[in-house]
């Protein structure tokens, strides 16, 4: 029986020992303002195809390894070839979530819902859309301190998604207070 006590106390006597052990993690309950993070992305393109849009987040960071969040968007693009004027605005609205698995990489997963106003002028005559457009945007990449770069696709593949059925790179930040 002495044996088995000694054992025991051994075995927990290291376990407290490696407990103190590397960084110190802090549980607290409730809300705090420190984890919160702020950040998107921005694109400006000129020329005869012209993009202008505004995407800003807010996050929460839930631990070292998953931030989660909401975010807000503006896109405005438009083409011009000969007869035909072509131009599609979008506001959107999203959830994200992303997972760090090692320090520099990142896995994201991004439900977004958009509604697009779309103008065909040809000709003279003039055709407009308005409609709702669903996109679930997943995607990995890299992270170097607060810059996040992604290559994301459309899984939902909406004929009217801002974002094509390729392939696509992002690149955002995303800033602590």
């Amino acid at each position: 029986m002495k044996k088995v006590i000694l054992i025991l106390s051994l075995i927990l006597s290291t376990g407290l020992a490696y407990s103190q052990y590397g960084g110190s993690y802090k549980s607290s309950s409730g809300f705090d303002p420190s984890k919160l993070t702020f950040g998107g992305n921005m694109n400006l393109q000129f020329g005869n195809y012209t993009a202008v849009g505004i995407s800003p987040q807010v996050g929460y960071n839930f631990s070292k390894y998953f931030t989660a969040g909401v975010g807000l968007g503006y896109n405005y693009f438009r083409e011009k070839n000969y007869d035909v004027k072509w131009s599609r605005h979008y506001a959107s609205f999203n959830v994200f979530g992303r997972f760090y698995p090692v320090d520099f990489l990142v896995i994201s997963l991004q439900p977004e819902a958009s509604r697009v106003w779309e103008t065909i002028e040809n000709s003279g005559n003039k055709y407009k859309t308005n409609k709702f457009v669903p996109s679930v945007l997943i995607g990995g990449g890299l992270r170097y301190m607060n810059m996040i770069a992604m290559i994301q696709y459309d899984v939902v593949q909406d004929e009217y998604s801002p974002y094509g059925n390729n392939l696509f790179y992002s690149i955002g930040y995303s800033f602590n207070f």
